[in-house]
């Protein structure tokens, strides 16, 4: 990345009056290939630069971008940047970080960009998609239309700041995913998913294609069943949505705003003492591992939750300054959940017997203040530990507090494309509502 035109604007910033400033530079790439019922249907690629600068000019502070790498086009638009963000209201709270919270020193290779990313023949990627394309036998006339995709991106990112911050990151992803559809009774059509994805080419698998058939056909007949409390087990793939509630209601805005059901809770016990999740920025090949975040603050492993207990929370410079804290990170990085008890969605089955398996939710959402939470949920009913049938038109409603005091399992299935390492999990005395 070209660092001479990063320094080069941040010397303009403070020349044209910023007192202090960030200035980042982003190039990313994108390529998307799309095969419809086996035909090509689209062919994307994109590439992008940009530099955003962030200023701090008497007490105020302003956002500003722009695509125009010219240094000579930098004097007059950041002379005005500068006079408009003279305009807005003062915000004493807007600052740089402490400079002895920047991460310092060489960092190691977190191997997360694949060397070979600019020298992938089109073709090879083609050959890759029409690969996933055989995958599922059309010849079932169940299925009405199959799509198949794959992508891939780069992105660089280059920050550099008026205390002297100079942080580089760089990073690949590519993904194959199939969604079909099928012919139910009637009129329902059924409709289902699967991605896999990787930071490197040559280990992106395939299998996409049959396990989104497999999860497509696995919702034909689907019943309502009797609204009460049930045993329930979130799969990997949907556990997430009862974890994040947490980490937003740990993050810097909510605490400040007071629109957390986790506010002043840090040593607290108010998750259940089988909850513990860790953050682990710096493992090698993870798409969240990072040595720094967007303001320069150097990561580290710490618990998030020990043992039900929050032990920090997440706090830009912003709203550390707001809240007469000292700055953390931004956000999570790489969560673990620890786990206990049995480790598989099939264990967890054989060990309840009767319950709910969840693998899809349908809207909802949750309250940031209090923690109450109703989702919309698809899924199956279990009995003798074994799938019966798929459920339909049935809500999940709760609080995050008491669920997690509910918790039976927690496993290690958490999926490796996954950047939150989140397994399957199951609670009890869950409220459904369904007939």
């Amino acid at each position: 990345m070209d660092k001479l035109i990063v320094q080069q604007a941040l010397e303009m910033a403070l020349r044209a009056g910023a007192d202090q400033a960030r200035v980042v530079l982003t190039e990313s790439s994108l390529n998307t290939y799309s095969l419809l019922d086996g035909e090509l249907e689209r062919l994307q690629h994109s590439l992008s630069s940009s530099l955003y600068f962030q200023l701090y000019v008497d007490g105020r502070y302003g956002t500003f971008s722009t695509n125009r790498m010219e240094p000579g086009d930098f004097d007059k638009y950041l002379r005005e940047a500068v006079e408009s963000t003279r305009l807005l209201a003062p915000d004493t709270c807007r600052t740089l970080p402490p400079k002895e919270l920047y991460f310092e020193g060489d960092a190691a290779d977190l191997q997360q960009d694949d060397p070979t990313y600019d020298n992938i023949a089109p073709e090879a990627k083609r050959e890759l998609l029409e690969k996933l394309g055989t995958e599922i036998d059309r010849s079932d006339k169940r299925i009405i239309s199959v799509a198949n995709e794959y992508e891939d991106y780069r992105e660089r990112c280059l920050t550099i700041d008026s205390q002297g911050f100079c942080g580089e990151t760089s990073g690949t992803l590519f993904s194959l995913s199939t969604e079909c559809s099928v012919k139910g009774r009637g009129d329902v059509r059924p409709q289902n998913f699967w991605y896999d994805s990787t930071m490197f080419f040559d280990t992106l698998p395939l299998g996409c294609g049959k396990i989104a058939l497999e999860r497509t056909l696995g919702m034909l007949g689907a019943k309502k069943i009797r609204s009460g409390k049930y045993h329930v087990i979130l799969d990997r793939t949907v556990a997430s949505k009862v974890v994040s509630p947490i980490f937003t209601a740990l993050s810097g805005g909510a605490i400040q705003q007071k629109n957390s059901f986790l506010l002043d809770s840090i040593g607290k016990n108010l998750l259940g003492e089988k909850l513990t999740i860790t953050d682990t920025p710096h493992l090698p090949g993870l798409m969240g591992s990072r040595w720094f975040d967007s303001e320069g603050l150097a990561t580290k492993g710490q618990d998030i939750v020990r043992a039900g207990a929050p032990q920090t929370y997440f706090l830009t410079t912003y709203f550390a300054n707001k809240l007469g804290m000292a700055p953390t990170v931004e956000s999570v990085s790489v969560p673990n959940l620890e786990p206990f008890g049995v480790a598989s969605v099939e264990e967890m089955m054989a060990t309840i017997g009767r319950g709910i398996l969840i693998t899809g939710f349908n809207g909802g959402n949750t309250n940031g203040a209090t923690g109450d939470f109703s989702f919309g949920i698809e899924g199956y009913l279990f009995e003798n530990g074994k799938i019966s049938h798929p459920i339909k038109e049935m809500n999940m409603t709760g609080n995050i507090l008491s669920l997690w005091h509910n918790v039976t399992n927690i496993g290690t299935d958490y999926r490796e494309c996954s950047r939150w390492r989140i397994p399957s999990i199951s609670f009890e005395n869950v409220d459904l509502s369904g007939m």
